[in-house]
C-alpha cells in the first residue's frame, strides 16, 4: 500500500520525461493489467503472507520455483522449448527447494509455527511463485508490441489500484497508517524499496523478457 503509489509515480515521471507513449492498444493494456494483478497484487500478497508464517528466507527459496513454473507455462502457451537440459534443471531446482525448506524447519531465524501453519505458509509461497510466473507470461505476450517502460508503469498502476481497493474493502487503510505512525522508520525504507523492487526491478525484468525467453529471464 505504501510503495506501489511511489513506484507508479516514479515510473510515470520517467515515461513523461523520456517521451514514452502512454496511450497504446487495448490488447497491450489488458495484458499489462493481467500481469500486474497476478504477478504483483496476488503474488506479493501471497509471498508476504507466507513469509509471516515460515520466515523470509524459506519463502524466497520457494519463490525460486517461479522460473520452473514460467518454463512450463511458457512451453504450454508461448511455444518455448524446455528440452532435456531444461527439464533436468527444473528437477534439480525442485529437489533443491524441497531440501532447503525441509532443513529450515528448526532454524532459529524462522518464526515458531506448528505443522499446519508451516504447510499453509509453504503453500502460499508456492502460489506466489506460480502467480509470478503467470505474470511473466502475460508480460511476455504484452511485449510483442515493445514498450517495456510503459508495461512496467501499467503493471504498477493496476496493482496499485487493486491494492487500494482491497485494503479499503477490508477496512485496513486506517490501521496501516496507524502502524506506520508507530514505526516512522518505515518511511526511510520505502524509497529504496521502490527503487530496487516495483520501480527499477520490474522495469529491468520487463526489459529482460523483451530480449530473452520468459523462462530464462525468470531464472536469471
Amino acid at each position: 500500500l505504501l510503495r506501489q503509489p511511489v513506484a507508479a509515480a516514479a515510473l510515470g515521471a520517467v515515461c513523461l520525461f523520456s517521451g514514452v507513449p502512454l496511450l497504446t492498444s487495448p490488447h497491450f493494456l489488458w495484458l499489462a493489467a493481467a500481469s500486474g494483478l497476478t504477478g504483483i497484487l496476488v503474488g506479493d500478497a501471497c509471498l508476504y503472507a507466507g513469509a509471516l508464517r515460515i520466515g523470509l528466507r524459506p519463502a524466497q527459496v520457494c519463490l525460486s520455483l517461479s522460473a520452473a513454473f514460467t518454463a512450463i507455462i511458457g512451453a504450454m502457451f508461448l511455444g518455448e522449448r524446455i528440452g532435456l537440459q531444461g527439464a533436468l534443471g527444473i528437477g534439480i531446482a525442485t529437489a533443491g527447494v524441497i531440501l532447503v525448506v525441509a532443513s529450515e524447519r528448526g532454524d532459529a531465524h524462522n518464526p515458531p509455527a506448528d505443522r499446519r501453519v508451516r504447510a499453509r505458509g509453504i503453500a502460499l509461497c508456492l502460489l506466489s511463485a506460480l502467480m509470478l510466473a503467470v505474470g511473466m507470461i502475460f508480460s511476455k505476450q504484452a511485449l510483442s508490441e515493445g514498450m517495456a517502460l510503459s508495461l512496467a508503469l501499467y503493471r504498477n498502476g493496476v496493482s496499485m489500484i487493486g491494492i487500494i481497493l482491497v485494503t479499503a474493502l477490508r477496512g485496513s487503510i486506517r490501521p496501516v497508517f496507524a502502524a506506520v505512525r508507530e514505526h516512522p522508520g518505515v518511511f526511510r525504507l520505502v524509497p529504496p524499496g521502490c527503487l530496487f523492487g516495483p520501480a527499477g526491478g520490474i522495469w529491468l525484468s520487463c526489459l529482460a523478457i523483451d530480449y530473452l525467453p520468459a523462462s530464462v529471464a525468470s531464472m536469471l
